[in-house]
């Protein structure tokens, strides 16, 4: 059977069909791309536009007195949990059968009891320790958002007044902490899903496309003035921090699959995993996972769990779930963590 010969000008025909096939395609992925750089460059454009016109807070007049170190009291750190505040959120008593109440002007006033007794139950540990030093471990939901609708319909006002309202209230909780110790170490995750600006959630990039990263950085302006503050913002879903010598991984904790409540064996598998991943990896080896997420304080041996400011609200209570409205606070040490409160709020 002799061979079939195809010529030139279909050769030319069938390859200038590919080429235009080709180039379809690429132009779809580049309007595609020019598209998300645009949006991507509009958010950021937003964010830059907001930084500069943020009031910066003075620095507090009160000048530390570090207290004399002695061998009787050994040195230790102060840890303060801060989550799921749920800033904007609204919950009337009468919808909760009086199990809980929230808004924003409670949400202000429970937060800075908060830093309040934390300073007065601190001054009582100096009797005991060498306390010198702050870490403020900031894990997410500070804003109710509008990720559902009825957020929408139910918030005392909308995203972007919470993002203020929280950027505000996050700085006055740490400017009041400045003046009682020597150094405030701020420890701000960004990624978590009440701040998502998408309406499922992201893996890339998620911790930038957020009310949340706004937050972080509103906060940090605004109390640029306090020489004795650093502030780590992390854009990222968990990142490990120092605390004393200890190694936290710090996380919202949202990504963990679970129902029916608070996930055990989710979160179990989780730290296990987390683990794993970095058991080669000196640098980046953890004691501890901290989080919030799920409204309610829990202590185990692998993870700590912060609670929420807002407590119970409807669907906590259609689910037959209670928890008080609390923050968690404890000491770092040598021989690592002891003290843990959760200030019932």
């Amino acid at each position: 059977m002799s061979p079939k010969y195809i010529s030139e000008a279909e050769i030319r025909s069938k390859h200038s069909e590919d080429t235009l096939e080709l180039k379809r395609k690429i132009a779809i992925k580049d309007k595609e791309i020019a598209e998300y750089r645009a949006s991507h460059g509009s958010i950021m454009a937003l964010f830059d536009a907001i930084k500069d016109s943020i009031p910066v807070y003075p620095s507090e007049k009160i000048k530390y007195i570090s207290p004399k170190i002695s061998k009787e009291k050994p040195p230790c750190g102060v840890c303060l949990l801060i989550c799921d505040s749920h800033y904007g959120a609204m919950q009337l008593a009468s919808e909760v059968e009086g199990f809980g109440v929230f808004s924003p002007e409670i949400c202000e006033q429970r937060s800075m009891r908060f830093i309040d007794e934390v300073v007065r139950w601190t001054e009582l540990n100096r009797q005991s320790y060498h306390i010198d030093r702050a870490h403020v471990l900031v894990a997410g939901d500070l804003i109710s958002g509008d990720i559902h609708e009825e957020l929408r319909v139910t918030n005392a006002f909308p995203v972007t007044q919470q993002v203020v309202g929280t950027s505000r209230l996050l700085a006055n909780q740490i400017s009041a902490l400045s003046p009682n110790f020597k150094e405030v170490v701020v420890h701000f995750i960004v990624e978590d899903n009440h701040a998502r600006l998408t309406k499922k959630p992201q893996a890339k990039e998620a911790g930038i496309n957020s009310f949340n990263y706004l937050v972080g950085k509103m906060t940090e302006i605004m109390i640029c003035q306090h020489k004795n503050i650093r502030f780590n913002l992390y854009p990222q879903y968990e990142a490990v921090v120092d605390v004393e010598g200890r190694k936290y991984l710090l996380m919202h904790g949202h990504n963990i699959q679970g129902w029916m409540g608070i996930p055990y064996y989710s979160i179990e598998r989780k730290s296990a995993k987390e683990a794993i991943k970095r058991m080669n990896t000196p640098d980046r080896r953890f004691h501890k996972i901290i989080m919030g997420h799920y409204h309610h304080p829990i202590s185990h041996p692998n993870y700590w769990i912060g609670g929420s400011v807002s407590g119970t609200d409807a669907y906590d209570h259609k689910n037959g779930r209670y928890s008080s409205p609390s923050q968690a606070s404890w000491l770092v040490g040598k021989h690592g963590e002891f003290s843990r409160i959760d200030w019932d709020l």
